[in-house]
């Protein structure tokens, strides 16, 4: 099968763009720069660009043979500085690749994030993709907010009869070669000792690798309009810091602190670090996501793809020996 890839060249994208060539399919990727791995066919063509003008995705020849696109571009930050730069990527840019795209291919499969779905203020226990969240809480995160509007997007071209579509939706994103940082920001925070860990949340994360494959067999596999939750563990936030400083030979977090407190005294020391021109602590919004509760359930993965995952130590000592290869911390 020949497939088109957007953000090939991203965490996910080079584990994904690998699998598929593995697999024996044709893979083109829109890309800003030439940089693919070897096997992939670059299309230069930056999303955004497409925006002012949707022609540049109307060419034929991109479409040429392709029977189904993996859209997996996209940008991950809790700063809110980003949010019209999430929306734009997220929702316009997806806008003008679904126009292209209709009547063009069989399938569409969205990369999504399960904090569309599973994220509560309370510990209700790993959610599955019935759980209906609460909009007002993700609002306050505007990446998540970004994300649930393009999946609603992508869900009304396929219910319209534009195409068939799956949407992909891994918890936080772990594993080797993040070499942007987009996901595994939390990790090096601990090893830093910048992390809040003392706080009442639940963490749930995935190692990119067991995700990949995933994508491969959503191209034939799934039912078309449904999501899936890919998630490799659950663990207390606490728990999730004190097993990256073990792996990492840092000191974990002495002080526990109830969740609401945490907060506070985040965006207190944010404050007078600004006033300051001083980093005086862990990001407020970066507290705030850990003391909410993200634990998912993939039963509807493993029953529909086969989903499996490595042991999430695995994971967790593997993303720590590549952020110590790439001398982003040193440890003690």
């Amino acid at each position: 099968m020949k497939v088109l890839v957007t953000g090939a060249g991203g965490f996910l994208g080079r584990h994904v763009t690998a699998v598929l060539l593995e697999a024996g399919h044709e893979v083109r990727a829109l890309v800003r720069r030439s940089e693919v791995p070897e096997g992939v066919e670059p299309w230069s063509l930056d999303l955004e660009a497409a925006i002012h003008d949707p022609e540049l995705l109307r060419d034929e020849a991109l479409w040429r043979g392709v029977e189904a696109v993996l859209h997996l571009a996209g940008l991950v930050s809790r700063d809110k500085r980003d949010t019209a730069a999430m929306y734009r990527i997220h929702l316009e840019a997806t806008r003008v690749l679904l126009e292209a795209a209709q009547q063009r291919v069989q399938r569409l499969v969205l990369a999504s994030t399960s904090g569309t779905v599973a994220v509560s203020q309370e510990d209700v226990g790993p959610m599955d993709e019935t759980h209906q969240p609460d909009f007002e809480l993700v609002g306050r995160w505007p990446y998540y907010l970004s994300k649930h509007h393009q999946e609603q997007m992508v869900l009304r071209w396929g219910a319209d009869g534009h195409g068939e579509v799956i949407i992909l939706n891994p918890s936080l994103l772990l594993g080797p070669g993040d070499h942007k940082g987009s996901s595994t920001q939390d990790v090096l925070d601990v090893l830093n000792e910048r992390h809040p860990a003392a706080v009442p949340g639940t963490v749930a994360f995935v190692d990119a690798r067991d995700v990949a494959p995933i994508f491969e067999r959503a191209l034939r596999a799934g039912s078309s309009g449904h999501r899936y939750l890919l998630n490799g563990a659950n663990l207390a936030t606490r728990g999730f810091v004190e097993r990256i400083a073990q792996l990492g030979g840092v000191r974990p977090p002495r002080v526990v602190l109830p969740g609401r407190w945490a907060h506070e005294g985040a965006r207190w020391l944010s404050g007078l670090g600004y006033a300051l021109d001083m980093d005086l602590g862990p990001d407020p919004v970066d507290v705030d996501m850990a003391r909410h509760h993200w634990a998912c359930d993939s039963t509807r993965a493993q029953r529909t793809f086969d989903f499996r995952t490595r042991d999430p130590m695995t994971t967790l000592r593997d993303t720590i020996e590549d952020l110590k290869a790439r001398r982003l911390f040193r440890a003690s």
